[in-house]
């Protein structure tokens, strides 16, 4: 239930918030479909580096950052991608050929 939550929740997020902004910024700056994941990147190295900062315990920092930013992050990229991937496959032209056909 756990790994549910930190992984299938972000993921949709991840997937529906590039395919609407892939969406409504259809005819307008590419600019704005890189926004998505630049700022989640800005946004994962933020909370890496303030957790990492805010370690004082004896054990190690890695297996929490795996769990906390990690997985999350995964699954909100992963969802990125989806949904990039899905809009491409919507939008992109396709090529009939009717050569065949008498």
């Amino acid at each position: 239930m756990i790994y549910l939550i930190l992984a299938l929740i972000p993921l949709v997020g991840g997937f529906l918030l590039e395919f609407l902004v892939c969406q409504f910024t259809r005819k307008g700056s590419r600019l704005w479909k890189l926004l998505p994941p630049v700022v989640s990147a800005a946004v994962v190295a933020g909370i890496v580096v303030y957790r990492l900062n805010l370690w004082k315990s004896d054990n190690s920092p890695a297996t929490q950052l795996i769990f906390i930013p990690g997985l999350p992050a995964l699954g909100f990229f992963l969802g990125l991608l989806l949904g990039w991937l899905l809009y491409r496959r919507l939008w992109r032209p396709r090529i009939i050929d009717d050569r065949g056909k008498g």
